[in-house]
């Protein structure tokens, strides 16, 4: 195993470890301590990144793109696997964060509570 290969998979830990904080500290804030917003956001982050690797990979390495613009590349190179890590991995992980974002704003606008507006 290369470092190139050690240094990917710390950055796929980042990506999901990163956003989950941000998103447990989010929910700390907003007070609800359901188990199921927790659980699903943890999933969430597993499948969004994953998808966009997935997607992103497949386009990059697709022969008809290759062909089309007449690429002579080498993937077994350092240079290329860099140029699509530097692709991948902040949009996955900026994907994530803004999910989390959207998904703390759509709890907090959740409220079970009744607010009383008048005299006592």
């Amino acid at each position: 195993m290369d470092a190139l290969k050690i240094i990917f998979r710390i950055l796929l830990v980042a990506i999901v470890v990163y956003p989950n904080f941000y998103f447990f500290k989010g929910l700390k804030n907003t007070g609800k301590y359901h188990f199921k917003h927790t659980l699903f956001y943890f999933i969430m982050s597993l499948i969004l990144p994953c998808s966009i690797i997935f997607i992103i990979a497949a386009i990059i390495t697709s022969p008809v793109l290759i062909e089309f613009l007449n690429l002579d590349i080498d993937t077994a190179g350092y240079t290329y696997r860099f140029v699509v890590g530097a692709i991948i991995f902040p949009s996955s992980i900026i994907t994530n964060i803004y999910f989390a974002k959207f998904y703390l704003k759509r709890i907090s606008k959740t409220k079970s509570e009744i607010e009383l507006i008048g005299k006592e």
